[in-house]
Order: C-alpha cells, then sequence, then structure tokens
C-alpha cells in the first residue's frame, strides 16, 4: 500500500486497460474498414438474397403433395402443399408403431410412380415411410419397385439398430435447411474470399503500411487489430446467414422434429464404425449443431487463410485468386482422386481423402459429417488445422512487420 492509498500494481493494471481500449478501438476501426467498402455491402446482400432465391427453389416452388389414388386424387403446390403436408404428418405424430405405419398407409397411399419413374401420388407421409424402409418398396435403384404392404419396423434398420422409441412428425423444413447450408455456406465462403482479400494488400498498393508502420501502434498492435477485425467480421457474416437460413426454413415449415433421430432428415440407418461416426441416432438438433460447428471451424481456416494471402500479397486481385483456389483446391483434388484412386495406395488413398474431408468447402456438406466426426478424424483435422492457422498467422504478421516498400 502506498502513502495515497494505492497498490503497486495499480499503474500496471490501469496501463493493461489502457492497452485493451486501444486495441478495441483499432480492431473496430479495421472492422468498419471491411464493412464500409461498397462491394462487402453489395456482396452481403447478394448472399442473402442467394440464399433466399436457393431456399425458394428446393423448397417452396418444388413443392408437390397429392393425396389418393386415381381419380380421386387431390394435387396442391408450393406453400398449400406444405401446409397440407404438415396437416398429414399432424394425424400420425407420436411414438412410432406397426399400427401408426398401417394407418399411415391407408390413409396416404403407397406410392405409384408413372413410366419415367416419378412417384404421382407423392406426399410427405408415403414419402417417409418409403425412403425409410417401411414398406416392401423402394425407390433405390435404377427403378422403383411400387409397394405392397408395411413391414414391421423390427425387420428394418430404422427399428431394429435401436432399442429407443423412434418419435414421428414433420421434419421438412430440416431437410430443406441440410441442403440450402450446403448451398449457403459456398456463398459464405466466396463472400468471405472478396471481402479480406485487401485487408493488408490494399494498404501495400496505396504506398499507405510505411506510415502505418511508424505510428506508435503500427507494428505492435495494427497486425493484431486486422487479424481481430477480419475474424469478427466472418463470424457475425457466418452467425447472421445461418440465423437467416434456420428463419427462413422454419417460418415455412415449422420448427418442431428437433428431437427425432437424425436419421429421419435423408432415412440412411447405420451404426457407427472406425471410420464412420454414425449419426443416426442422435437428435436433429445435435446434428445441426455438430454440422454448424464443423462449418465454423472451416469457416475460421479459410478466414485465417485469406488475411494470410492478403498479408503477403501486393496486389488485392493476387490475394483474391489464393483464396479462391484454397478454398475451391478440394474440389480439383476430388476430381484428380476420382480419376485414379484405382491406381493409388491405401496409404495414399487414405491421405487424399482425409485432406479433403479436413478442408473448409468439404466443412459445409452435411453428408460428410459421419466421416469428419471420427476420433481419428478430428484429432487429425484438429492437428491440419492447427498447423495451418499457426502457420498463417506467424507468416502474416512477419510480412506486414518487416514491410519494405
Amino acid at each position: 500500500m502506498l502513502i495515497d492509498g494505492s497498490t503497486a500494481s495499480g499503474p500496471k493494471f490501469a496501463g493493461y486497460g489502457k492497452g485493451m481500449v486501444i486495441k478495441m478501438r483499432l480492431m473496430k476501426e479495421e472492422f468498419y474498414k471491411i464493412c464500409n467498402r461498397r462491394i462487402v455491402k453489395i456482396g452481403f446482400v447478394t448472399v442473402l438474397a442467394g440464399i433466399w432465391l436457393i431456399f425458394m427453389v428446393i423448397g417452396p416452388w418444388e413443392a408437390r403433395c397429392s393425396v389418393g389414388t386415381g381419380r380421386e386424387r387431390q394435387d396442391y403446390k408450393r406453400f398449400a402443399a406444405i401446409a397440407k403436408d404438415r396437416e398429414l404428418a399432424m394425424q400420425f405424430e407420436g411414438v412410432l408403431t406397426d399400427e401408426v405405419v398401417g394407418r399411415m398407409a391407408e390413409t396416404c397411399y403407397f406410392q405409384e410412380y408413372a413410366p419415367n419413374g416419378i412417384a404421382i401420388n407423392r406426399n410427405y407421409v408415403n414419402t417417409f415411410f418409403t425412403d425409410n424402409g417401411l414398406t416392401d418398396g423402394t425407390t433405390r435403384g435404377p427403378e422403383p419397385v411400387p409397394a405392397t404392404r408395411t413391414v414391421l419396423l423390427e425387420n428394418t434398420a430404422m427399428g431394429s439398430l435401436t432399442d429407443q422409441p423412434v418419435y414421428f412428425t414433420y421434419v421438412r423444413g430440416w431437410q430443406i435447411l441440410k441442403e440450402l447450408f450446403s448451398a449457403g455456406g459456398l456463398l459464405m465462403g466466396i463472400f468471405a474470399v472478396i471481402a479480406l482479400s485487401p485487408v493488408f494488400s490494399e494498404e501495400y498498393s496505396l504506398k499507405t503500411v510505411s506510415i502505418l508502420l511508424t505510428t506508435a501502434h503500427g507494428k505492435k498492435k495494427d497486425v493484431w487489430a486486422r487479424l481481430a477485425a477480419g475474424v469478427a467480421f466472418c463470424l457475425g457474416v457466418f452467425v447472421i446467414c445461418t440465423g437467416f437460413m434456420v428463419l427462413l426454413c422454419g417460418s415455412v415449415y415449422g420448427f418442431q422434429g428437433l428431437g427425432c433421430f437424425a436419421g429421419m432428415l435423408d432415412g440412411n440407418w447405420l451404426l457407427s464404425t472406425c471410420w464412420i461416426a454414425s449419426i443416426s441416432y442422435i437428435s436433429i438438433g445435435a446434428f445441426f449443431v455438430r454440422y454448424f460447428l464443423l462449418a465454423l471451424s472451416g469457416f475460421l481456416l479459410l478466414t485465417v487463410f485469406m488475411l494470410f494471402a492478403s498479408a503477403v500479397s501486393q496486389q488485392n486481385v493476387t490475394s483474391l485468386i489464393m483464396g479462391l483456389v484454397f478454398f475451391a483446391m478440394p474440389v480439383l483434388l476430388w476430381m484428380f482422386y476420382e480419376m485414379t484412386y484405382m491406381h493409388m495406395s491405401q496409404r495414399v488413398s487414405l491421405l487424399f481423402r482425409t485432406v479433403i474431408c479436413c478442408s473448409p468447402i468439404y466443412s459445409f456438406f452435411g453428408n460428410a459429417i459421419e466421416q469428419m466426426t471420427t476420433k481419428t478424424m478430428l484429432l487429425f483435422r484438429g492437428g491440419e488445422f492447427a498447423m495451418i492457422m499457426i502457420f498463417c498467422v506467424w507468416v502474416m504478421v512477419w510480412k506486414y512487420r518487416n514491410y519494405q516498400g
């Protein structure tokens, strides 16, 4: 205790607090610079508009519901079809039993097919019991096989692989969200590449970096402020776009069904193996938590790489090309793998698949979650992410602080 009543550590904490205020102010300035660019404003509106358009195309505009058979069949389209499907599903909501499946078949009929293989009396309920193996018919083959009878639950993968009861309700909205998020994630990734490409390279091209490095906080705090602003910006984009997609699907299809098994999303009912972490018997809510976290990890990796690309590029176009190549490279690798995997050794083949699975673009595909959430894959993914991020951040800081104009 000093004579004036203060402690010896007071000045130290005061200096720390002042430093944090400066860092926050610098980060806000950089964040504002990113958001205030015209291309960023236009791009963000375009992403939201693109998400809405994709939702309308794969959702309401494609919605069809038919009830009945022959001349008694009633057909519904778009929003009327969604409302009718929800009405039908609500009649059977609850624990699924053989008796309930029988009533479903009596009320909603087995699917009938046109010569081109398209179901002509499809609705949510008969699509559910057909896709989930609750009838002797199937649509998974070169040609659909019409159903003639229902199958006991204990004889299906859905009912035989778990002791827990299967709860049935309308989950079409979550099926649409799974498809929508894959496409929306690609739009977010491309937008992040465009928005972050000028963060450092713009200062190089305008020859202002030399002035910035001579300021009081130029070498110590400016680079970290730009990194924090870029990460904060992408987190905001991810949260807003993801929330927008969830609200779109929920407002049209409803939010019910988060507690149902995730196997109901696509009719795949599998048990976990050393190579696949099955998501069939976790809840739909838990599935989307995993999905969003995996996508967020890939999005953050893309963010750090883009800041690195901007820091080592003298022109915006160079960092933009580097980002697009990094984002799209797994697609090219997959095409190469598909053409040559027959001639690869098992280890090389596994390495190719692992690198592809751990890439940012692959993180947005819901069908990849089973491959990416095994213990081995999570460890590899975490190690790969840490290695790339540490390297990118180190080079970015070193390059910026040692800039020679």
